[in-house]
């Protein structure tokens, strides 16, 4: 006889499962091209198990893209909670913290929200990264007190540090004999925390 939590532990299996498959799915492909069918038969699950857990193809878009933009939001929240005034390298170090582990999913963004198709797919986008546009990649105290700076463009010079490495074309990168692995994010990382905090050129001219 099947116990109670035996059966919660197997139904977090098989939902874990689906947005698995759907991740290698959807980051493989077009939203539109990517079938229930095909997610299943890569989870190992009835086509039904979708429906009952996430009620759509969309659904389990959702819940998957939510997987992996909470650690984001999660990480980002502890920062301004456990400072009074995060610094630039705070930022870049939790972004990068959190984006090195996946570092295929801000180049499925990118590519999905260039698509002139996945119209539902790109509206869940912006209803779930919306809520969190305050905090990433950095809240708005953070861009007060820079002087002549402008605090825009400050903004635009930090998110090109921080999501151009993960977006850049892999060939590319290759070009620039660079190789798009963990070891390089973790330097690069380390490098552009130091940029901030020293200048290019260290604070000489």
């Amino acid at each position: 006889m099947t116990t109670e939590p035996s059966k919660k532990t197997e139904q977090a299996d098989v939902r874990a499962n689906l947005i698995c498959a759907a991740y290698t799915c959807f980051t493989a492909s077009d939203y539109d091209k990517v079938s229930i069918r095909q997610i299943s038969e890569l989870a190992g699950v009835n086509m039904a198990m979708i429906r009952y857990y996430f009620g759509s193809k969309l659904g389990l878009f959702e819940a998957m893209v939510s997987e992996h933009i909470q650690p984001i939001h999660r990480r980002a929240k502890a920062l301004q909670q456990s400072h009074d005034k995060p610094t630039l390298a705070d930022i870049m170090g939790e972004f990068y913290q959190t984006m090195i582990p996946n570092p295929e999913f801000p180049r499925f963004l990118f590519q999905l929200m260039n698509s002139e198709h996945s119209v539902e797919a790109k509206g869940v986008i912006f209803k779930l990264f919306e809520p969190i546009a305050e905090l990433t990649p950095m809240p708005h105290k953070l861009l007060e007190g820079w002087g002549e700076l402008d605090p825009q463009m400050l903004k635009m010079s930090l998110l090109s540090l921080m999501i151009f490495p993960f977006v850049m074309p892999i060939p590319m990168a290759k070009l620039h004999g660079y190789q798009l692995n963990e070891e390089f994010y973790q330097q690069l990382a380390k490098h552009n925390i130091a940029l901030l905090e020293n200048g290019i050129c260290g604070g000489k001219r």
